[in-house]
C-alpha cells in the first residue's frame, strides 16, 4: 500500500479521535465543569468517531490479512499491537481514579478485578456470567475494543478458511450476524427461554450491532485495490444488503438516525476521495495531523475517565476560563500519548512483533 495512503488513514484517525475526545470531554451529562452547553451541542455527534474507527479497521484489517501468512501470526500481531498500550492506560486510569474519586463514584476504575476484561479485551458480561461476580471495564470506552476483537477473529477465520472467496463469505456472514439481533421481530413471539438466550447472546456478542461499519471499510479497501463493482457483479448486491442492514440499524437502534445517516455518508465520502481524488485530502497528510492519528490508540484508551476526573477536580481553579479545561486536558492526553508511543509502546510492540516474525501492517 503506498505510504501516502497510510498517511491519509492516519488523517482519518485524527478526525475520529478528535470527535471522540470532544464528545466525551464536553458532555454535560458526565462532566460538570462550569460552562454552558454550547460545546456539547457542537460535538454532540462526536461519538460517531468510534464508528469511523470501525470503518478504518475494516480497511486496514483486510490489508493486514492479505499480508500475514496465517491465523496464528495475525492474532499474535494484533496482540502485540494492542496489549502494551492497554496495560499502561488501564493502570493509569486505575491510579487516577483512586487518587481523585471515591470507589462508589466510578466503580469500574476502582476494582482490581476489572483489569481482567480490560487486559483481555473481552466483555465484562462474560466474566460476570462465568464467575457470578460483577465485572466492568476500567474505562467505559474500552467497549469498542471487544467489538474490534470479535471482528478480528471473524475476519481472520473466514479469510484463512478460503482466501479466494473471502469477500463473498464475509458478506454472507455479516448479513446473517447483522439480522440476528432482529430475531424477535422476524420470528414473532418466542419461548421465554429462547428470548433470554437471544438477549444475553446479543448483549455479550455485540458485533451484531456494529459489523456493518467494518464491512464498509472492507468494501473501500476492495475499491482501493481496483476490484470492480457494478450491476453485473454479484458482490455489489451483497454490499447493497449491508447498506440496507446499516440503514435498518440506524432506524431501529439509534436516536437521531437521520443525522447519523448524514455522518455515515460523510465518512464514506472521505474514503471515496481517498481512493479517487486524494489531492482533495492533502490537509489530512499534515505532519501534526498524521502524528496525532498515529498515536490515537493510546489517546483513546486514556482520555475518558482520567480526562473527566481532571476536569471535574481542577477546572474550578481556572475561574472564568474553566471552559478551556477540555482543551487543556486534550493537550495533556496528546503529550502523554506521544511520550508513551516513543519511549514505551513502539519499543514493546517492536520487540513483541520481532518474536512473532510475520509481516503485518502497523495499524
Amino acid at each position: 500500500m503506498p505510504g501516502k495512503r497510510i498517511l491519509i488513514l492516519d488523517g482519518f484517525r485524527f478526525i475520529a479521535i478528535t470527535a471522540v475526545l470532544f464528545y466525551h470531554l464536553t458532555s454535560p451529562y458526565v462532566a460538570h465543569y462550569p460552562h454552558t452547553d454550547f460545546l456539547f451541542h457542537v460535538f454532540k455527534f462526536g461519538y460517531l468517531g468510534v464508528y469511523f474507527f470501525f470503518m478504518i479497521s475494516g480497511f486496514v484489517i483486510n490489508y493486514t490479512l492479505e499480508n500475514t501468512s496465517n491465523l496464528v501470526y495475525f492474532l499474535r500481531n494484533r496482540f502485540a499491537r494492542l496489549f502494551p498500550a492497554m496495560l499502561l492506560c488501564s493502570l493509569i486510569t486505575f491510579l487516577v481514579a483512586g487518587a481523585l474519586t471515591k470507589p462508589q463514584d466510578i466503580t469500574g476504575a476502582h476494582q482490581v478485578r476489572n483489569f481482567l476484561p480490560s487486559l483481555t479485551f473481552t466483555n465484562p458480561a462474560l466474566w460476570t456470567l462465568f464467575t457470578g461476580k460483577t465485572f466492568h471495564w476500567i474505562n467505559g470506552s474500552y467497549w469498542s475494543l471487544w467489538v474490534e476483537l470479535q471482528f478480528y477473529i471473524l475476519a481472520a477465520v473466514i479469510y484463512y478458511a478460503g482466501k479466494q472467496h473471502f469477500l463473498r463469505n464475509f458478506i454472507v456472514a455479516a448479513v446473517l450476524i447483522s439480522v440476528f439481533k432482529d430475531f424477535p421481530n422476524l420470528a414473532g413471539a418466542a419461548h421465554p427461554g429462547i428470548m433470554y438466550w437471544w438477549r444475553t447472546s446479543t448483549e455479550i456478542f455485540n458485533l451484531t450491532f456494529n459489523i456493518c461499519w467494518f464491512c464498509f471499510g472492507i468494501y473501500f479497501y476492495q475499491l482501493f485495490k481496483g476490484l470492480p463493482f457494478g450491476i453485473r457483479h454479484l458482490r455489489s448486491y451483497g454490499w447493497l444488503a449491508i447498506a440496507l442492514c446499516l440503514a435498518l440499524d440506524l432506524h431501529n437502534f439509534y436516536e437521531n438516525s437521520g443525522d447519523m445517516l448524514i455522518c455515515c455518508i460523510l465518512m464514506c465520502l472521505l474514503f471515496l476521495l481517498m481512493i479517487y481524488r486524494k489531492s482533495a485530502l492533502a490537509g489530512l497528510e499534515n505532519r501534526v495531523v498524521t502524528y496525532i492519528g498515529k498515536i490515537s490508540y493510546s489517546i483513546y484508551l486514556v482520555h475518558e475517565v482520567a480526562g473527566l476526573l481532571l476536569i471535574n477536580s481542577y477546572s474550578r481553579y481556572l475561574g472564568p476560563f474553566a471552559f478551556l479545561s477540555p482543551f487543556l486536558v486534550i493537550l495533556m492526553v496528546i503529550v502523554f500519548a506521544a511520550v508513551s508511543f516513543k519511549f514505551y509502546e513502539s519499543k514493546i510492540v517492536e520487540w513483541l512483533r520481532g518474536r512473532v516474525r510475520s509481516p503485518a501492517m502497523n495499524k
